[in-house]
């Protein structure tokens, strides 16, 4: 049988227990909007490097342009410098790209770093359920005792009623 302050430590149990579920609640909301800024930001670096990508063969595609109009325009220092100035871009285009490979790289550890968390945070999510399961069967076991309880006081008092002690007479 529970005494008043078992039963009051039990509600302050389950008190601090619905906190505890709502602050994972929280960090739960928190991480799934982490977790769609990092996919948002995912998607702009793949987008980011299928022009890359694209730059990268039209930078190879300009490397070989330029191979050919040396052999075509060695006299020709105008064009020539027009063309190294375009090698110069493409190059720092080339550097972007591995800056933001980089930065993808990055991104993806953040994003299994936050998966981890994520579903860190699921199990303990599921273990707070698991104990206001057994939380409310604990209640229910507990009103239950207390109607034999109180159905066994009646009958006590019946038993004494129709039987009186006679040495209290």
């Amino acid at each position: 049988m529970l005494t008043e302050r078992q039963l009051q430590q039990i509600q302050a149990e389950n008190e601090h227990l619905k906190l505890q579920l709502e602050e994972v609640n929280e960090v739960i909301a928190i991480r799934e909007e982490e977790l769609a800024i990092l996919r948002q930001k995912m998607q702009k670096a793949t987008q980011l490097q299928s022009r890359l990508d694209m730059n990268l063969l039209e930078f190879e595609q300009m490397q070989n342009t330029i191979g050919e109009k040396q052999q075509e325009a060695e006299g020709n220092s105008i064009r020539l410098e027009e063309l190294e100035n375009e090698l110069f871009k493409s190059i720092k285009m080339e550097t972007n790209y591995y800056n933001m490979l980089d930065e993808n790289v990055s991104l993806q550890a953040n994003l299994k770093d936050t998966n981890s968390e994520l579903e860190e945070a699921a199990s303990l999510y599921k273990k707070v359920r698991q104990l206001t399961i057994e939380l409310t069967e604990t209640k229910s076991n507990l009103e239950i005792a207390q109607m034999e309880i109180d159905g066994l006081k009646a009958e006590l008092k019946d038993y004494k009623d129709a039987y009186p002690d006679p040495a209290t007479k």
